[in-house]
Protein backbone atom coordinates (compact mmCIF):
# COMPACT_ATOMS: atom_id res chain seq x y z
CA UNK A 1 0.00 0.00 0.00
CA UNK A 2 1.41 3.39 -1.03
CA UNK A 3 0.14 5.75 1.64
CA UNK A 4 0.70 8.79 -0.58
CA UNK A 5 -2.14 7.58 -2.81
CA UNK A 6 -4.68 7.93 0.03
CA UNK A 7 -6.51 10.72 1.80
CA UNK A 8 -7.09 9.82 5.44
CA UNK A 9 -10.38 11.00 6.92
CA UNK A 10 -10.91 10.97 10.68
CA UNK A 11 -14.49 11.41 11.85
CA UNK A 12 -15.51 12.52 15.34
CA UNK A 13 -19.08 11.25 15.67
CA UNK A 14 -21.95 12.76 17.65
CA UNK A 15 -25.69 12.28 17.92
CA UNK A 16 -26.70 15.25 15.77
CA UNK A 17 -23.63 15.84 13.61
CA UNK A 18 -20.19 14.53 12.69
CA UNK A 19 -16.95 16.44 12.24
CA UNK A 20 -14.40 15.12 9.72
CA UNK A 21 -10.76 16.00 9.16
CA UNK A 22 -9.03 14.97 5.91
CA UNK A 23 -5.23 14.74 6.06
CA UNK A 24 -2.56 13.52 3.69
CA UNK A 25 0.18 11.02 4.45
CA UNK A 26 2.31 13.83 5.93
CA UNK A 27 -0.40 14.57 8.51
CA UNK A 28 -1.25 17.89 6.85
CA UNK A 29 -4.93 18.77 7.20
CA UNK A 30 -6.49 19.56 3.82
CA UNK A 31 -10.15 19.85 4.80
CA UNK A 32 -12.38 20.06 7.88
CA UNK A 33 -16.11 19.37 7.42
CA UNK A 34 -19.11 19.21 9.75
CA UNK A 35 -22.19 17.33 8.53
CA UNK A 36 -25.50 16.33 10.10
CA UNK A 37 -25.92 12.69 11.09
CA UNK A 38 -28.36 12.08 8.26
CA UNK A 39 -27.71 9.61 5.41
CA UNK A 40 -29.40 12.06 3.03
CA UNK A 41 -26.33 14.30 3.40
CA UNK A 42 -23.65 11.63 3.13
CA UNK A 43 -23.29 11.87 -0.67
CA UNK A 44 -22.61 15.60 -0.35
CA UNK A 45 -20.08 14.79 2.39
CA UNK A 46 -18.15 12.50 0.03
CA UNK A 47 -18.28 15.09 -2.75
CA UNK A 48 -16.69 17.72 -0.49
CA UNK A 49 -13.94 15.34 0.53
CA UNK A 50 -13.20 14.41 -3.07
CA UNK A 51 -12.88 18.11 -3.91
CA UNK A 52 -10.24 18.35 -1.17
CA UNK A 53 -8.21 15.57 -2.79
CA UNK A 54 -5.67 17.42 -4.97
CA UNK A 55 -4.54 14.42 -7.00
CA UNK A 56 -7.58 12.17 -6.77
CA UNK A 57 -6.31 10.22 -3.77
CA UNK A 58 -8.47 7.37 -2.54
CA UNK A 59 -10.55 8.17 0.53
CA UNK A 60 -10.16 5.93 3.59
CA UNK A 61 -11.95 6.54 6.87
CA UNK A 62 -11.36 6.16 10.58
CA UNK A 63 -14.23 6.37 13.07
CA UNK A 64 -14.25 5.91 16.83
CA UNK A 65 -17.83 4.93 17.55
CA UNK A 66 -18.64 2.52 14.71
CA UNK A 67 -21.29 0.68 16.74
CA UNK A 68 -23.00 3.65 18.35
CA UNK A 69 -23.42 7.19 17.13
CA UNK A 70 -21.22 6.60 14.10
CA UNK A 71 -22.79 3.32 13.01
CA UNK A 72 -25.06 4.81 10.33
CA UNK A 73 -22.14 6.55 8.64
CA UNK A 74 -19.77 3.59 9.04
CA UNK A 75 -22.20 1.10 7.53
CA UNK A 76 -23.16 3.53 4.75
CA UNK A 77 -19.49 3.97 3.82
CA UNK A 78 -18.90 0.20 3.81
CA UNK A 79 -21.90 -0.39 1.56
CA UNK A 80 -20.56 2.29 -0.80
CA UNK A 81 -17.27 0.40 -1.06
CA UNK A 82 -15.06 2.64 1.10
CA UNK A 83 -12.47 1.18 3.45
CA UNK A 84 -13.36 2.05 7.06
CA UNK A 85 -11.23 1.40 10.15
CA UNK A 86 -12.30 1.46 13.78
CA UNK A 87 -10.13 3.75 15.91
CA UNK A 88 -10.03 3.05 19.62
CA UNK A 89 -10.63 6.19 21.76
CA UNK A 90 -7.45 5.43 23.73
CA UNK A 91 -5.42 5.79 20.53
CA UNK A 92 -7.14 9.07 19.76
CA UNK A 93 -6.29 10.39 23.22
CA UNK A 94 -2.67 9.41 22.65
CA UNK A 95 -2.55 11.34 19.38
CA UNK A 96 -4.19 14.35 21.00
CA UNK A 97 -1.61 14.37 23.80
CA UNK A 98 1.14 14.46 21.20
CA UNK A 99 -0.41 17.56 19.65
CA UNK A 100 1.15 20.94 20.57
CA UNK A 101 -2.40 22.33 20.81
CA UNK A 102 -3.74 21.84 24.39
CA UNK A 103 -7.33 22.61 23.41
CA UNK A 104 -10.02 20.02 22.85
CA UNK A 105 -12.68 20.42 20.20
CA UNK A 106 -14.48 18.34 17.59
CA UNK A 107 -12.04 19.55 14.92
CA UNK A 108 -9.02 18.62 17.04
CA UNK A 109 -10.50 15.21 17.87
CA UNK A 110 -11.24 14.52 14.19
CA UNK A 111 -7.65 15.43 13.30
CA UNK A 112 -6.36 13.13 16.08
CA UNK A 113 -8.46 10.26 14.68
CA UNK A 114 -7.06 10.90 11.19
CA UNK A 115 -3.50 10.91 12.59
CA UNK A 116 -4.19 7.64 14.42
CA UNK A 117 -5.55 6.17 11.20
CA UNK A 118 -2.16 6.72 9.59
CA UNK A 119 0.04 5.83 12.58
CA UNK A 120 -1.80 2.60 13.50
CA UNK A 121 -3.06 1.57 10.07
CA UNK A 122 -1.94 -2.05 10.28
CA UNK A 123 -3.27 -2.55 13.80
CA UNK A 124 -6.71 -1.00 13.41
CA UNK A 125 -9.60 -3.43 12.72
CA UNK A 126 -11.58 -2.95 9.53
CA UNK A 127 -15.31 -2.28 9.71
CA UNK A 128 -17.54 -4.72 7.84
CA UNK A 129 -21.28 -4.99 7.27
CA UNK A 130 -22.65 -6.39 10.50
CA UNK A 131 -26.40 -6.90 10.47
CA UNK A 132 -26.14 -10.28 12.22
CA UNK A 133 -23.67 -9.01 14.79
CA UNK A 134 -25.71 -5.86 15.37
CA UNK A 135 -28.80 -7.97 16.07
CA UNK A 136 -26.91 -9.93 18.76
CA UNK A 137 -25.40 -6.73 20.11
CA UNK A 138 -28.83 -5.07 20.37
CA UNK A 139 -30.30 -8.05 22.22
CA UNK A 140 -27.25 -8.29 24.48
CA UNK A 141 -27.41 -4.59 25.35
CA UNK A 142 -31.10 -4.85 26.17
CA UNK A 143 -30.46 -7.87 28.35
CA UNK A 144 -27.73 -6.03 30.27
CA UNK A 145 -30.03 -3.04 30.74
CA UNK A 146 -32.78 -5.29 32.11
CA UNK A 147 -30.34 -7.06 34.45
CA UNK A 148 -29.09 -3.71 35.73
CA UNK A 149 -32.65 -2.50 36.33
CA UNK A 150 -33.49 -5.75 38.14
CA UNK A 151 -30.54 -5.24 40.47
CA UNK A 152 -31.65 -1.68 41.20
CA UNK A 153 -35.19 -2.82 42.03
CA UNK A 154 -33.93 -5.60 44.30
CA UNK A 155 -31.65 -3.18 46.15
CA UNK A 156 -34.58 -0.82 46.67
CA UNK A 157 -36.80 -3.67 47.87
CA UNK A 158 -34.15 -4.86 50.32
CA UNK A 159 -34.19 -1.45 51.99
CA UNK A 160 -37.98 -1.08 52.07
CA UNK A 161 -38.77 -4.62 53.24
CA UNK A 162 -36.12 -4.35 55.95
CA UNK A 163 -38.00 -1.42 57.47
CA UNK A 164 -41.11 -3.60 57.82
CA UNK A 165 -39.38 -6.90 58.62
CA UNK A 166 -35.91 -6.29 60.18
CA UNK A 167 -35.11 -10.05 60.10
CA UNK A 168 -36.63 -10.74 56.67
CA UNK A 169 -33.49 -12.44 55.36
CA UNK A 170 -34.16 -15.34 57.72
CA UNK A 171 -37.60 -15.94 56.20
CA UNK A 172 -36.60 -17.46 52.85
CA UNK A 173 -33.39 -18.72 51.25
CA UNK A 174 -34.17 -16.45 48.27
CA UNK A 175 -35.69 -13.15 49.37
CA UNK A 176 -37.13 -12.62 45.89
CA UNK A 177 -38.08 -16.15 44.89
CA UNK A 178 -41.64 -17.07 43.96
CA UNK A 179 -42.75 -17.86 47.52
CA UNK A 180 -41.03 -14.79 48.99
CA UNK A 181 -42.61 -12.40 46.49
CA UNK A 182 -46.05 -13.89 47.13
CA UNK A 183 -45.49 -13.36 50.86
CA UNK A 184 -44.36 -9.71 50.48
CA UNK A 185 -47.36 -9.01 48.26
CA UNK A 186 -49.94 -10.48 50.64
CA UNK A 187 -48.32 -9.50 53.91
CA UNK A 188 -46.54 -6.28 52.97
CA UNK A 189 -46.68 -5.11 56.60
CA UNK A 190 -46.36 -7.26 59.77
CA UNK A 191 -49.72 -6.06 61.07
CA UNK A 192 -51.38 -8.01 58.24
CA UNK A 193 -50.32 -11.22 60.01
CA UNK A 194 -52.07 -10.27 63.22
CA UNK A 195 -54.82 -12.90 62.93
CA UNK A 196 -52.58 -15.62 61.46
CA UNK A 197 -51.45 -18.74 63.25
CA UNK A 198 -48.95 -21.35 62.08
CA UNK A 199 -51.59 -23.55 60.40
CA UNK A 200 -53.12 -20.75 58.35
CA UNK A 201 -49.79 -19.30 57.25
CA UNK A 202 -48.42 -22.76 56.44
CA UNK A 203 -51.41 -23.41 54.16
CA UNK A 204 -50.66 -20.18 52.24
CA UNK A 205 -46.97 -21.05 51.90
CA UNK A 206 -47.79 -24.56 50.68
CA UNK A 207 -49.95 -23.06 47.94
CA UNK A 208 -46.86 -21.24 46.64
CA UNK A 209 -44.42 -24.16 46.93
CA UNK A 210 -45.25 -27.72 47.93
CA UNK A 211 -41.68 -28.29 49.05
CA UNK A 212 -41.86 -25.59 51.73
CA UNK A 213 -40.58 -26.92 55.11
CA UNK A 214 -43.26 -27.72 57.70
CA UNK A 215 -41.68 -25.40 60.26
CA UNK A 216 -41.35 -22.42 57.90
CA UNK A 217 -44.54 -20.71 59.15
CA UNK A 218 -43.41 -21.13 62.76
CA UNK A 219 -40.01 -19.63 61.94
CA UNK A 220 -41.50 -16.60 60.19
CA UNK A 221 -44.07 -15.87 62.91
CA UNK A 222 -41.38 -16.06 65.58
CA UNK A 223 -39.50 -13.25 63.81
CA UNK A 224 -42.50 -10.99 63.18
CA UNK A 225 -43.81 -8.15 65.29
CA UNK A 226 -47.54 -8.49 64.60
CA UNK A 227 -48.34 -5.50 66.83
CA UNK A 228 -46.29 -3.09 64.69
CA UNK A 229 -48.47 -0.07 63.87
CA UNK A 230 -49.41 0.72 60.28
CA UNK A 231 -48.41 4.37 60.23
CA UNK A 232 -48.72 6.82 57.33
CA UNK A 233 -45.11 6.34 56.30
CA UNK A 234 -45.62 2.55 56.33
CA UNK A 235 -48.63 2.90 54.03
CA UNK A 236 -46.52 4.86 51.55
CA UNK A 237 -43.74 2.31 51.85
CA UNK A 238 -46.13 -0.59 51.29
CA UNK A 239 -47.51 0.94 48.10
CA UNK A 240 -43.99 1.33 46.72
CA UNK A 241 -43.11 -2.28 47.64
CA UNK A 242 -46.12 -3.53 45.69
CA UNK A 243 -45.21 -1.36 42.69
CA UNK A 244 -41.62 -2.62 42.70
CA UNK A 245 -42.69 -6.26 42.99
CA UNK A 246 -44.98 -5.82 39.99
CA UNK A 247 -42.14 -4.23 38.02
CA UNK A 248 -39.74 -6.99 39.07
CA UNK A 249 -42.12 -9.66 37.78
CA UNK A 250 -42.51 -7.82 34.47
CA UNK A 251 -38.74 -7.49 34.15
CA UNK A 252 -38.33 -11.23 34.67
CA UNK A 253 -40.81 -11.89 31.88
CA UNK A 254 -38.96 -9.49 29.57
CA UNK A 255 -35.65 -11.09 30.51
CA UNK A 256 -36.95 -14.55 29.73
CA UNK A 257 -38.10 -13.34 26.31
CA UNK A 258 -34.80 -11.58 25.58
CA UNK A 259 -32.79 -14.59 26.78
CA UNK A 260 -34.70 -16.90 24.43
CA UNK A 261 -34.12 -14.57 21.48
CA UNK A 262 -30.47 -14.09 22.38
CA UNK A 263 -29.86 -17.82 22.71
CA UNK A 264 -31.50 -18.43 19.32
CA UNK A 265 -29.40 -15.67 17.72
CA UNK A 266 -26.15 -17.09 19.16
CA UNK A 267 -27.06 -20.59 17.96
CA UNK A 268 -27.80 -19.17 14.51
CA UNK A 269 -24.42 -17.46 14.44
CA UNK A 270 -21.58 -19.08 12.51
CA UNK A 271 -19.43 -19.11 15.65
CA UNK A 272 -19.36 -22.21 17.90
CA UNK A 273 -18.22 -20.47 21.07
CA UNK A 274 -20.63 -22.29 23.40
CA UNK A 275 -18.69 -25.53 22.83
CA UNK A 276 -15.94 -24.08 25.01
CA UNK A 277 -15.88 -24.93 28.77
CA UNK A 278 -17.31 -22.12 30.87
CA UNK A 279 -18.94 -20.42 27.86
CA UNK A 280 -22.74 -20.17 27.95
CA UNK A 281 -24.77 -18.37 25.31
CA UNK A 282 -24.87 -15.16 27.39
CA UNK A 283 -21.09 -14.90 27.53
CA UNK A 284 -20.82 -15.98 23.88
CA UNK A 285 -23.17 -13.12 22.98
CA UNK A 286 -20.78 -10.68 24.63
CA UNK A 287 -17.84 -11.94 22.57
CA UNK A 288 -19.81 -11.81 19.32
CA UNK A 289 -21.14 -8.34 20.18
CA UNK A 290 -17.72 -6.85 20.88
CA UNK A 291 -15.60 -8.74 18.32
CA UNK A 292 -18.21 -8.95 15.54
CA UNK A 293 -16.63 -10.20 12.29
CA UNK A 294 -13.39 -11.91 13.29
CA UNK A 295 -12.05 -11.51 9.76
CA UNK A 296 -11.34 -7.85 10.46
CA UNK A 297 -8.50 -8.98 12.74
CA UNK A 298 -5.44 -10.34 10.96
CA UNK A 299 -4.11 -12.27 13.96
CA UNK A 300 -4.65 -13.15 17.58
CA UNK A 301 -2.14 -10.43 18.49
CA UNK A 302 -4.36 -7.79 16.88
CA UNK A 303 -7.40 -9.10 18.72
CA UNK A 304 -5.42 -9.02 21.98
CA UNK A 305 -4.45 -5.43 21.31
CA UNK A 306 -8.04 -4.52 20.54
CA UNK A 307 -9.11 -6.11 23.85
CA UNK A 308 -6.37 -4.31 25.77
CA UNK A 309 -4.61 -7.56 26.64
CA UNK A 310 -1.32 -6.99 24.85
CA UNK A 311 1.51 -5.51 26.95
CA UNK A 312 2.49 -1.95 26.05
CA UNK A 313 6.17 -1.28 25.35
CA UNK A 314 7.88 1.53 27.23
CA UNK A 315 11.40 2.11 25.89
CA UNK A 316 14.06 4.77 26.09
CA UNK A 317 17.38 4.32 24.32
CA UNK A 318 18.62 0.79 24.96
CA UNK A 319 16.23 0.30 27.86
CA UNK A 320 12.99 -1.53 27.07
CA UNK A 321 10.16 -2.59 29.32
CA UNK A 322 6.61 -3.84 28.93
CA UNK A 323 3.70 -2.87 31.12
CA UNK A 324 -0.06 -3.32 31.19
CA UNK A 325 -2.27 -0.26 30.83
CA UNK A 326 -6.04 0.08 30.67
CA UNK A 327 -6.75 0.54 27.00
CA UNK A 328 -8.66 -1.16 24.22
CA UNK A 329 -12.25 -2.36 24.35
CA UNK A 330 -12.90 -2.67 28.07
CA UNK A 331 -16.13 -4.60 27.58
CA UNK A 332 -14.26 -7.26 25.60
CA UNK A 333 -11.47 -7.25 28.17
CA UNK A 334 -14.08 -7.89 30.86
CA UNK A 335 -15.57 -10.76 28.82
CA UNK A 336 -12.17 -12.48 28.65
CA UNK A 337 -11.77 -11.96 32.40
CA UNK A 338 -15.15 -13.57 33.06
CA UNK A 339 -14.26 -16.50 30.79
CA UNK A 340 -10.93 -16.98 32.58
CA UNK A 341 -12.67 -17.12 35.95
CA UNK A 342 -15.25 -19.55 34.59
CA UNK A 343 -12.58 -21.89 33.22
CA UNK A 344 -10.60 -22.15 36.44
CA UNK A 345 -13.81 -22.48 38.46
CA UNK A 346 -15.41 -25.77 39.39
CA UNK A 347 -18.79 -27.46 39.22
CA UNK A 348 -20.79 -28.30 42.34
CA UNK A 349 -19.19 -31.75 42.46
CA UNK A 350 -15.76 -30.13 42.69
CA UNK A 351 -14.62 -31.00 39.15
CA UNK A 352 -12.66 -28.22 37.48
CA UNK A 353 -14.45 -26.82 34.43
CA UNK A 354 -11.29 -26.79 32.32
CA UNK A 355 -8.30 -28.91 33.34
CA UNK A 356 -6.21 -27.24 30.65
CA UNK A 357 -6.95 -23.70 31.83
CA UNK A 358 -6.56 -24.60 35.50
CA UNK A 359 -3.20 -26.32 34.88
CA UNK A 360 -1.96 -23.29 32.95
CA UNK A 361 -3.14 -20.95 35.73
CA UNK A 362 -1.39 -23.03 38.42
CA UNK A 363 1.76 -23.13 36.31
CA UNK A 364 1.86 -19.31 36.21
CA UNK A 365 1.34 -19.15 39.97
CA UNK A 366 4.20 -21.62 40.44
CA UNK A 367 6.40 -19.32 38.34
CA UNK A 368 5.91 -16.64 40.97
CA UNK A 369 3.21 -14.58 39.29
CA UNK A 370 0.49 -12.99 41.38
CA UNK A 371 -3.08 -14.22 41.01
CA UNK A 372 -3.92 -11.06 39.02
CA UNK A 373 -1.02 -11.58 36.60
CA UNK A 374 -1.74 -15.30 36.27
CA UNK A 375 -5.34 -14.49 35.32
CA UNK A 376 -4.07 -11.94 32.79
CA UNK A 377 -1.79 -14.56 31.25
CA UNK A 378 -4.75 -16.94 30.97
CA UNK A 379 -6.82 -14.17 29.38
CA UNK A 380 -4.15 -13.69 26.74
CA UNK A 381 -4.03 -17.43 26.08
CA UNK A 382 -7.81 -17.48 25.70
CA UNK A 383 -7.57 -14.69 23.11
CA UNK A 384 -5.65 -17.03 20.79
CA UNK A 385 -8.13 -19.86 21.36
CA UNK A 386 -11.18 -17.65 20.75
CA UNK A 387 -9.51 -16.13 17.71
CA UNK A 388 -8.78 -19.55 16.19
CA UNK A 389 -12.30 -20.84 16.90
CA UNK A 390 -13.95 -17.80 15.33
CA UNK A 391 -11.53 -17.64 12.40
CA UNK A 392 -12.07 -21.30 11.51
CA UNK A 393 -15.76 -21.33 12.53
CA UNK A 394 -14.86 -24.45 14.51
CA UNK A 395 -15.89 -26.10 17.76
CA UNK A 396 -13.59 -26.12 20.77
CA UNK A 397 -10.93 -28.83 20.64
CA UNK A 398 -9.13 -29.21 24.00
CA UNK A 399 -5.43 -30.02 23.69
CA UNK A 400 -4.39 -33.39 25.02
CA UNK A 401 -2.35 -33.20 28.21
CA UNK A 402 -0.78 -36.06 30.18
CA UNK A 403 -2.68 -37.17 33.28
CA UNK A 404 0.19 -36.19 35.54
CA UNK A 405 -0.12 -32.57 34.38
CA UNK A 406 -3.80 -32.32 35.22
CA UNK A 407 -3.93 -30.51 38.53
CA UNK A 408 -6.78 -31.08 40.92
CA UNK A 409 -8.36 -28.19 42.76
CA UNK A 410 -7.23 -28.20 46.37
CA UNK A 411 -9.87 -28.05 49.07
Amino acid sequence: MDFQDYLFVGVDTHKEEHTASAVNFFHQELKSITISNNPANFDEFIAELEDASPNGETLVFGLEDTQGLGRNLAQWLVRKGFLVKEVNPAITRRERKHSPDPDKSDDIDAKAIADALISDWEELPQVEEDETFEAIRTLNNQRENLVQRKIQIKNRLHKLIHQNYPEYKKFFSDSFGKTALAFWEKYTHPSELKNYGETRLHKFLKEQAKSIPNDKAKTILSLVDKDKNMREDACARNSIILMLIKELKQLRQHLESINNKLEAAVQKSEYELTTMPGMDYKLAAKFISYIRNIDRFGSGDKLARYAGLAPVERSSGSSKAHTHLKYGCRDLNSAFYMLALQQIGSYRNGKVKSDVAYSYYQKKLAEGKTRKNAIRCLQRRLVDIIYAMMRDRSVYQPPEIPDYQVLKRSG
